[in-house]
């Protein structure tokens, strides 16, 4: 191999490296992604939801599902749910 050839190598593998890492962290998601911080922002509407978290593949559907869960979390006592009480 020539100087040029180990050079051109280098940068595909560089490249290569650079792109999975880009991929893994696009599925994965930022520092913004963990549960909590995401359910305190379910009182977003769904599209703002979206532009702070592109990642997500959620259906609107299931997004308003996930609000109204949390809001019955919310407004009903962990006694008076039946699965709760031991």
């Amino acid at each position: 191999m020539t100087l040029g050839e180990t050079v051109l190598w280098w940068i595909f593998l560089i490249l290569v490296v650079v792109i999975a890492v880009w991929l893994v962290r696009r599925e994965v998601g930022g520092p913004k992604t963990y549960g909590l911080q995401r359910e305190v922002n379910l009182r977003l509407t769904y599209k703002r939801y979206m532009e702070i978290y592109p990642g997500t593949r959620i259906s609107y559907e299931e997004y308003k599902r996930m609000q109204r869960a949390r809001a019955y979390r919310k407004a009903v006592s962990s006694t008076k749910i039946k699965r709760m009480v031991r």
